[in-house]
């Protein structure tokens, strides 16, 4: 028998080619499951989770994932031309210009339980969130009987001095800036289109501007001066507050988290350095004798607000529970209308009052927003980066004034005026207790409706952007290099450089809040409704939530865990922590003064590490 080799080798190529093809073909359909979807916008919705699995939903016949905590360096978008319209990338933003984000920066380093080390060889990072340690802050003079080799010496020399934006809570809430997101409850430092300034010639809504202005003052948004090493002001973007803390102290993690959110106010070119961002955070605590924390009041109340918006516009109902201090919403007469003013805003020929009517009425009375859709000043910054090479873009332009960039104000007395916070939240301590006394046979919540009650012949305390840096009463905190905290995890190390860095500053007191301030906040993100605009349109007017969910087996309602924090990273020496006390600087709170006056730093730090410990 003769066999012809030619034909073998013929066959052969054949079946190589057909493999080859089939292989790429299977390759691009993986492409496309877990990546573009061809929703004529390209947007991509790989999305992330907290919960321990990844989880798979369908959109236009794709398969699309929600990535759990060790999967987020899966999420995948097109960084060079489709950054603005990545889902899984929540705030699109930068803290400084003339930055590019090229890559999705995660890595998955677990710290293990003691909070050091890893089980992943994940080499030099600096990943946030960390375990802070009180013991950077010991001497690292060998001879010191308060040695110790991880200690870093903090270089700072001055408080944090933060000056407020001029947004008032009326401008913040027509301006829709409390929103529910998936990861987080959300205080946007608003922005609009704006029309017809000096440098806008073209006449084209091509920029944006703070939406919020005083007059004679003009406009600016808050401000926080970082020591030593930054000689600019860091702006306010926005506030994030997550539950639990994504940070610990010493191993203990809290209740919440409030991250306050800012960008550089000059260019890469301008510091000398790009990529960097800052992040101020001050940890929330439940205490069984605590105050609700009154600012924590509003801005629930705004959320819940929020919430009503969306269920709203969905043609839901409204929640069922009620908040105490939270008024009809319905006596409100801003972006929520009242039954009777949107009967007779809608024409009479047509007036049922559907999801579109009521959709409609609202976005009349709310600020131009851009095309693009930005919410907030990091989202153009981003934008604006990620396009500066394409010779069809122009940038989208920001509009500062001069105000923004001036020096400090100093007809403010701050040391008055920390009295004076100190004062008002020490006399609301002991009311507090006093109402605890009288009511002893009462519940919690009555108590705090109570409380509530009594307060009303009090003075209302004014809004201030920068609520979460009172209510800690303290100047004193922990610093280090590190990332963002959610996709894409801004803040790739690069040795030797500050460039992709989140600086962080974290305050080592935790403001204490009432037990049912906690639950209220649980309870918005985890029955959080997304909005009838989502980009998933699936999940349009769904429950949608991010957040690692149980509830009380016992009582339904009763949420026992609602987690949207990143877990701990292991720390390196390139996370550079140190921690900032008193013998640093002298802080203006009277509870820093009396802690200080705790000389063996060993009860300072461990025994009584918190203000009130040492009152």
């Amino acid at each position: 028998m003769i066999i012809n080799k030619s034909n073998i080798n013929g066959n052969s190529k054949g079946l190589c080619i057909f493999l080859l093809l089939s292989s790429f073909l299977l390759f691009m359909s993986i492409i496309e499951v877990r990546g573009q979807n061809n929703d004529n916008r390209g947007l991509y919705l790989d999305r992330f989770t907290y919960k321990n699995e990844d989880v798979s939903r369908k959109e236009n016949g794709q398969t699309f994932i929600d990535y759990s905590p060790q999967n987020w360096d899966d999420i995948k978008c097109n960084e060079g031309s489709k950054l603005d319209e990545c889902v899984g990338y929540v705030d699109k933003w930068t803290t400084g210009r003339d930055w590019g984000i090229t890559k999705n920066n995660c890595r998955w380093c677990p710290a293990s339980k003691d909070g050091s080390g890893s089980d992943n060889n994940c080499g030099v990072h600096h990943q946030s969130p960390v375990n802070l340690q009180r013991e950077v802050g010991y001497d690292f003079n060998t001879s010191s009987p308060y040695y110790s080799d991880i200690a870093n010496e903090c270089i700072d020399l001055h408080w944090m001095k933060y000056e407020d934006s001029f947004c008032t809570l009326d401008q913040l809430e027509d301006a829709d800036a409390f929103t529910i997101e998936r990861h987080a409850l959300r205080i946007a430092q608003p922005i609009s289109v704006y029309d017809n300034f000096d440098d806008d010639k073209d006449g084209v809504r091509d920029g944006v501007r703070l939406n919020c202005r005083i007059d004679g003052k003009g406009s600016r948004f808050g401000r926080i001066d970082y020591s030593k090493g930054f000689s600019q002001w860091w702006h306010l973007s926005h506030i994030d507050i997550h539950t639990p803390s994504e940070h610990t102290q010493d191993g203990q993690r809290y209740d919440g988290e409030i991250q306050l959110q800012h960008f550089y106010s000059v260019t890469g070119s301008e510091a000398g350095v790009d990529n960097e961002m800052g992040t101020v955070s001050v940890f929330l605590q439940a205490y069984d004798d605590a105050p609700p924390y009154r600012y924590l009041d509003k801005v629930i109340c705004q959320w819940r607000r929020n919430e009503y918006n969306v269920r709203k516009e969905c043609g839901l109902d409204p929640v069922q529970s009620t908040y105490p201090g939270c008024f009809p919403l319905k006596r409100r007469k801003r972006n929520l209308r009242n039954h009777e003013d949107m009967a007779t805003a809608v024409d009479t020929d047509t007036d049922a009052l559907t999801p579109t009517n009521v959709t409609k009425l609202m976005n009349d009375n709310r600020p131009k927003r851009h095309p693009k859709g930005f919410r907030t000043i990091h989202d153009v910054l981003l934008y604006n980066d990620q396009h500066r090479n394409n010779p069809n873009h122009s940038d989208v332009k920001i509009h500062m004034e001069e105000g923004n960039f001036g020096p400090a104000d100093e007809t403010i007395d701050w040391d008055s005026f920390v009295a004076e916070q100190s004062k008002i939240m020490g006399d609301e301590e002991k009311l507090y207790q006093k109402m605890i006394a009288i009511e002893n046979d009462a519940n919690e919540e009555l108590v705090h409706e109570r409380y509530l009650r009594e307060l009303i012949s009090y003075d209302e305390i004014p809004w201030f952007n920068y609520w979460p840096m009172l209510g800690a009463r303290t100047e004193y905190y922990f610093r280090y290099s590190g990332s963002q905290t959610i996709p894409p995890c801004y803040g790739n190390f690069d040795g030797g450089s500050r460039k992709g860095t989140n600086h962080w500053r974290v305050l080592k007191d935790p403001i204490r809040i009432h037990r049912r301030q906690l639950a209220e906040l649980h309870r918005l993100i985890a029955e959080r409704i997304a909005p009838n605009d989502d980009p998933v349109k699936s999940l349009r007017c769904k429950p949608d939530t991010a957040a690692k969910v149980k509830r009380d087996p016992v009582n339904p309602n009763k949420f026992v865990e609602v987690d949207v924090a990143r877990p701990l990273q292991s720390w390196e020496r390139t996370h550079f922590k140190t921690f900032c006390e008193c013998k640093d600087w002298v802080s203006k709170w009277p509870e820093d003064r009396n802690w200080c006056t705790i000389e063996n730093m060993q009860e300072r730090f461990y025994d009584k590490p918190y203000n009130y410990d040492a009152s």
